[in-house]
């Protein structure tokens, strides 16, 4: 009868080790600040909730959980922005070359502790080609640039090491 008493012992502390073992990553993501001073996104707001939804995306990719609760949050502020054009013409023919940077510095906080800060680039480029003139307004694509924000998140995380 003790035997069977100390398996069940043994048994028990054996499950419950396993299950602590084996948590989850909880993290939330805390405030994102656009302190971009020049051009088309400085001091808009839409990038800040646009980077939100994709840093999000980012975490569950990468297998965290997110929580409003968690005791491990990301901050991140916006630095710079640019989008740099390279145009060649001739003739009827013409190739137009857009990059979109987007630097960012990024911080975690463990338990009210800013415990790793880090600075990550993201880019992306757009090439296109035709054999017609076209006009040039100047904006810059979104495409490009949530290309570059997913980017810029994914190199947050992996240089955070979460």
């Amino acid at each position: 009868m003790g035997r069977f008493k100390k398996e069940k012992i043994v048994l028990f502390i054996l499950t419950f080790l396993c299950l602590n073992i084996y948590s989850q990553d909880f993290i939330s993501i805390g405030k994102i600040e656009n302190n971009i001073i020049l051009g088309p996104l400085a001091g808009n707001r839409n990038l800040t909730f646009g980077v939100k939804n994709i840093l999000e995306e980012v975490l569950q990719d990468k297998d965290y959980y997110l929580s409003d609760d968690a005791q491990t949050s990301i901050q991140i502020e916006f630095l710079y922005f640019d989008v740099k054009k390279n145009a060649l013409q001739v003739g009827v023919y013409s190739k137009k070359a857009d990059v979109t940077q987007i630097v960012a510095r990024a911080s975690i906080t463990k338990d009210g502790k800013v415990t790793k800060e880090v600075t990550a680039k993201g880019t992306s480029k757009s090439i296109t080609t035709s054999t017609l003139i076209i006009s040039n307004d100047g904006k810059f694509s979104q495409a490009g640039v949530s290309t570059a924000i997913k980017k810029l998140c994914a190199d947050i995380i992996s240089k955070l090491k979460l």
